[in-house]
This record gives structure tokens, C-alpha cells and sequence, in this order.
């Protein structure tokens, strides 16, 4: 998967926390169902690659939707949303 095809994937999820203003549990939970009901494009296959990628890549992955989340807190709940969503399988 090339980079504009995971960065598109994580920009689908940013754009659906921008306004949780903590990335809990609830919220890991919440988009993790998105992702396995088919409320975000990919299956849930597709979307841990593009999380695997987005997790290794050194740039910023809030670069192009306005979240009021730090880098740090974006890349720990992409982390904590790839564990839940490996686990659902």
C-alpha cells in the first residue's frame, strides 16, 4: 500500500475524532466498529496495513486534518485502534 493510500486511510479516521477531546477507550472501541461495520473505506484487513504503515512512517500523520490532538496521542491511539482491531479477528 502506497503512502497516499494509508495516509488516506488515517485521514478518515482523524477527520472522525477531531472533536473527542480525549482518545480513550470509548473512542478505540467506537472507530473500531466503524471500521468493521463499514462506516470507513478498507475493511478491517486494509485499514491495520494502512495503520501498520501509517505507525511506521517518521513523518507527522496530523498534517492534514485539524485535530486538537498531539502527535504523541494521535500515534498512541492508532496503536491502541491496530491491538483492537488484530483482536477482532
Amino acid at each position: 500500500m502506497g503512502m497516499d493510500n494509508w495516509k488516506g486511510h488515517v485521514n478518515g479516521i482523524l477527520y472522525g475524532i477531531q472533536f473527542d477531546r480525549a482518545l480513550d477507550d470509548a473512542v478505540v472501541t467506537r472507530v473500531a466498529d466503524g471500521v468493521v461495520g463499514g462506516l470507513y473505506p478498507g475493511d478491517r484487513a486494509e485499514t491495520l496495513d494502512a495503520l501498520t504503515q501509517a505507525l511506521r512512517y517518521p513523518g507527522p500523520l496530523n498534517d492534514q486534518v485539524e485535530a486538537p490532538h498531539s502527535e504523541e496521542s494521535i500515534r498512541a491511539f492508532l496503536g491502541k485502534l491496530s491491538a483492537a482491531l488484530a483482536a477482532r479477528a
